[in-house]
C-alpha cells in the first residue's frame, strides 16, 4: 500500500505543478521524435507523471488505487513478501514498455506527443486480472468478469491503435501496457499460471 501511495503522491504533485507551469508539459511530455533523435529518454518516465486534466489524473489514480494494493498482495504471496518491490518495477518498467510502440510508430512525426500514466496503470490492472481473472470489474454500472473485460479491452485497444483512433488517447500505450502487466506477472510468479486457468475452468456466471 505504501508503494501505491508514494506513486500516487508523486504523480499528483507533478501533474499539479505542470498545470501551473505549461512549459513543463512541452519539456517532459513524450515526443517520440525527440526521444528517437535527441535520445531524451527521461521522457519515458516524466510523461507518465503528467496529465492533461483533473479528470484524466483522477481516473488513472483511482484505477491504480483500487488495483495496485491488490497486485502488491499477490506479489507478496508469490515472492515471499517482496510485493512492494515488484509492484514498483511493474509500474516503472511499464512507463517504458507501454510507450515503445508509440516510439516506433511516431518517431518521424515531430508534432505527436502523449502524456499520462495510462500505460503503467493498464499494466497494474491486467496484472490484477491475471491473478484473479474471475473477479468482477465494474464497467460504468455493470459488473463484468475480469477476463471478459480484459479480452474486450485488448481487442478494442488493438483495433483503435491499428486504425489510428488516437484523438487524445494513446491506445498503443494501453495495449502494450496491458500485455506487459500479464507477461511481468508470469515472469515474476510462474506459479500463478495454474491458478489462472483453474479459475477460468471453474468459473460460473450464475
Amino acid at each position: 500500500m505504501i508503494v501505491s501511495l508514494i506513486i500516487i503522491i508523486i504523480t499528483v504533485g507533478a501533474s499539479y505543478y505542470a498545470w501551473q507551469n505549461p512549459h513543463f508539459f512541452d519539456k517532459y511530455a513524450f515526443y517520440p521524435a525527440k526521444v528517437w533523435n535527441n535520445k531524451e529518454y527521461i521522457r519515458f518516465f516524466s510523461s507518465s507523471l503528467l496529465h492533461v486534466s483533473g479528470m484524466h489524473l483522477l481516473f488513472n489514480m483511482m484505477t491504480f488505487f483500487f488495483f495496485g494494493p491488490t497486485v502488491e498482495k499477490y506479489f507478496d504471496f508469490y515472492t515471499n513478501g517482496n510485493g512492494g518491490f515488484f509492484l514498483a518495477i511493474l509500474y516503472i518498467a511499464g512507463m517504458v514498455v507501454s510507450e515503445l510502440g508509440t516510439l516506433f510508430k511516431y518517431k518521424d512525426n515531430r508534432g505527436y506527443s502523449s502524456i499520462g500514466a495510462s500505460g503503467s496503470v493498464s499494466a497494474v490492472l491486467f496484472a490484477a486480472i491475471w491473478f484473479n481473472p474471475t473477479s468482477p470489474i465494474l464497467v460504468i454500472i455493470f459488473p463484468m468478469p475480469g477476463f471478459a473485460f480484459g479480452a474486450i479491452y485488448l481487442l478494442y485497444t488493438a483495433y483503435a491503435a491499428k486504425n489510428d483512433y488516437t484523438g487524445q488517447i494513446n491506445h498503443d500505450a494501453h495495449f502494450y501496457g496491458s500485455v506487459w502487466g500479464i507477461l511481468f506477472s508470469i515472469l515474476v510468479a510462474p506459479a500463478s499460471i495454474g491458478p489462472f486457468f483453474d479459475q477460468l475452468i471453474h468459473f460460473q456466471l450464475f
